[in-house]
């Protein structure tokens, strides 16, 4: 009888179809892009053909309930009447399910049926086997969590005609597609910030980028193409101009035979992926070192590095160094670890996550040398904390330890190893000491590929910073000379509140930093940053006139640095009587006789100097000490001045002097 039923119910509706001719209708499972009010229209339009309707309809239901009803009222005696209906969904773990009704009279005819639909994210895999869909390794990953609002959108493989296999699958369908890569991003992506999301990957093991870039230029999406497959899956789903990001993955096709030429290619790729997906985030993952290959392989990884710099809307991530590396792939493990890497930088850019500090890969800024150029300085970026550490290898049958890699050992000067005999990681730098002296131009961290009798791939050591993330390889980076310090630095009190600086600056230095530091202990900080060319700076922050500051400069290009100045030190001048003065000026403001009195009242006077505002003696007593005493300034001009005075008993003032 269940069966009767079903196929009553089927004819009722396939019937209803043929009244209605639909324009835009949601599949099942689809997934609608969000906005930025975090919620998406869903459009529902098409022609009822045949008169007789008094209204169509459509019913919302969330999660199994009713929550809205929009319907467009009809002329009855009319045939081919379009109607537009639009509802609104949230990005949210939630499932909508949408039912579209005619009414004739008082009866209604359910129309069109579609369930699981969900609003959220849309991103594009791409690249080769280490993102690549339909891995036993995702089959596994995946059985442990629901994958009900998460999608992907495919066809199944080996389909003769895609575009007539093609429809929306939940993310482990068909054949856990999107990967173990995709799966943990959805997942992470869902829990953390409760949005679905969808996945198209696209991605082709061992294919060489030229396979994956090209394109048929009459028709960008013809399935003829891994590029159009890609693109066509993405038009298909409506999704072509809202995907949030491309993550693309390849490399080792070329760094295992011919790497030259990548940068040109990679280039090409981008510029179509941009005029056909739009303005796009792509994030760039740099690969890992293979056993064997190109000589041209490192210079491919540093350009895969330097990516963010030369093109718009690209982020970059390392992979050397991640776990479970057996030379190509990874185990299960190190996929995981890609994923969530990569999760924090989309929690980033997208969500508004906090977690930000040191979640990128530690990316090489300048290199140089000290004066003596028997070390190199690397610096960084400013939030990175850099850390050195060597790697022992143990078996795991024995527990004996079968060997060492140095970090030293991976960095080649002139491409030549064994010239760098230590390191220290200090904040964001790292520091190499140098067996001697060396006139080498270039710097290289990791070779083009590697392989020892340890293992015949490398796992290790790999540079980090604090929360493990990999540097960047990188390749033939120049090696700047040190600049020159700036010298004779100067400091003189002006007032109490501020202290004039004067240096001799050297000439290779786009910036000078100065720095201060307040009592004999307290700590240098940067108090103002001039141009290369400036000599003379004032500070004017003292905030406490009764202590000793100390300054020290140094200077900084993009290339290269200077070590910092000699130190220089001063106390503010105290303008104004002091609250137990020592001594009496008078007359103050001094007149036209330029004749000047000090009363010592009981103690006596040992000595009077008069400074100007920059802090230049331009009068001087240092007679047999008195109580009283008349000294002549005919010498002085109108303005200010500050005189220092001192007693026999070791007591100073100081005072200001007005001379009019």
């Amino acid at each position: 009888m269940k069966h009767i039923y079903f196929v009553v119910l089927t004819c009722l509706v396939n019937l209803s179809w043929a009244q209605v001719q639909f324009d835009q209708l949601p599949n099942e499972l689809q997934l609608y892009p969000r906005n930025s009010q975090n919620q998406a229209t869903v459009p529902i339009s098409g022609t009822v053909l045949t008169a007789g309707f008094r209204r169509v309809s459509v019913q919302l239901w969330r999660e199994g309930k009713l929550s809205s009803v929009t319907s467009q009222t009809l002329a009855t005696g009319a045939i081919n009447q379009p109607f537009q209906l639009a509802t609104i969904i949230r990005a949210e773990p939630a499932d909508y399910r949408f039912r579209v009704f005619l009414y004739k009279n008082n009866d209604s005819t359910l129309i069109a049926d579609r369930q699981r639909v969900v609003c959220g994210d849309v991103y594009v895999l791409y690249g080769q086997s280490n993102i690549i869909p339909g891995t036993a390794l995702a089959e596994r990953y995946g059985a442990d969590f629901n994958d009900r609002y998460i999608r992907n959108c495919s066809y199944s493989y080996g389909v003769s005609d895609p575009a007539a296999s093609i429809r929306w699958y939940p993310a482990k369908e068909p054949f856990a597609a999107v990967g173990s890569v995709g799966l943990t991003i959805q997942r992470l992506i869902l829990e953390q910030y409760g949005i679905p999301t969808a996945i198209i990957n696209g991605a082709i093991g061992g294919a060489t980028i030229l396979a994956l870039s090209a394109r048929d230029p009459l028709n960008h999406a013809s399935t003829s193409t891994p590029y159009g497959r890609l693109l066509f899956r993405t038009q298909w789903a409506g999704v072509q101009k809202s995907v949030r990001a491309i993550l693309w993955r390849q490399g080792e096709a070329e760094s295992g035979e011919d790497a030259a030429g990548y940068g040109d290619k990679f280039t090409t790729l981008y510029k179509q992926l941009r005029e056909d997906y739009g303005d796009t985030r792509i994030y760039v993952a740099q690969i890992n070192l293979l056993a064997s290959g190109s000589n041209d392989a490192g210079t491919l990884r540093d350009f895969q590095r330097r990516t963010r710099q030369q093109f718009k809307n690209v982020e970059t991530i390392a992979t050397v160094g991640t776990r479970d590396y057996d030379g190509i792939h990874y185990a299960d493990n190190g996929y995981r670890q890609l994923a969530f890497e990569q999760f924090r930088l989309l929690a980033r850019d997208f969500y508004g996550a906090t977690d930000t500090l040191q979640i990128g890969s530690p990316d090489i800024k300048k290199v140089f040398y000290n004066t003596r150029r028997d070390s190199v300085t690397l610096v960084f970026e400013p939030s990175m904390q850099m850390v050195w550490r060597d790697t022992a290898y143990y078996s795991f049958a024995t527990g004996e330890k079968t060997g060492s890699r140095f970090q030293k050992d991976a960095f080649l000067l002139a491409n030549k190893a064994g010239q760098v005999v230590g390191g220290a990681a200090i904040g964001n730098r790292v520091v190499l000491r140098l067996g001697q002296s060396s006139t080498a131009k270039t710097l290289t961290y990791l070779p083009p590929y590697f392989s020892d009798a340890l293992s015949p791939y490398y796992n290790g050591p790999a540079l980090r910073n604090s929360r493990g993330m990999r540097a960047f390889t990188f390749a033939d980076i120049a090696i700047a000379d040190r600049i020159a310090s700036p010298a004779q630095l100067v400091a003189t009190a002006v007032s109490d509140q501020q202290i004039r600086l004067n240096w001799t600056a050297p000439t290779a230095g786009s910036q000078q930093f100065i720095e201060r530091a307040i009592g004999q202990s307290g700590t240098f900080q940067v108090i103002g940053t001039v141009s290369g060319t400036v000599i003379s700076y004032i500070d004017t922050g003292i905030t406490d006139p009764y202590s000793l500051y100390r300054y020290r400069i140094r200077a900084v290009s993009s290339v290269s640095e200077s070590d910092y100045s000699s130190v220089a030190t001063a106390k503010p001048l105290i303008l104004g009587i002091t609250d137990t003065p020592v001594a009496r000026l008078f007359p103050n403001p001094v007149g036209a006789d330029r004749q000047l009195q000090v009363d010592a009242g009981v103690s006596a006077v040992s000595a009077v100097i008069i400074r100007d505002v920059q802090g230049r003696i331009v009068s001087e007593w240092g007679g047999r000490p008195t109580r009283v005493l008349n000294i002549s300034i005919q010498s002085l001009s109108a303005g200010l001045y500050v005189a220092d005075i001192t007693t026999t008993g070791g007591q100073t003032q100081q005072e200001k002097l007005l001379v009019r």
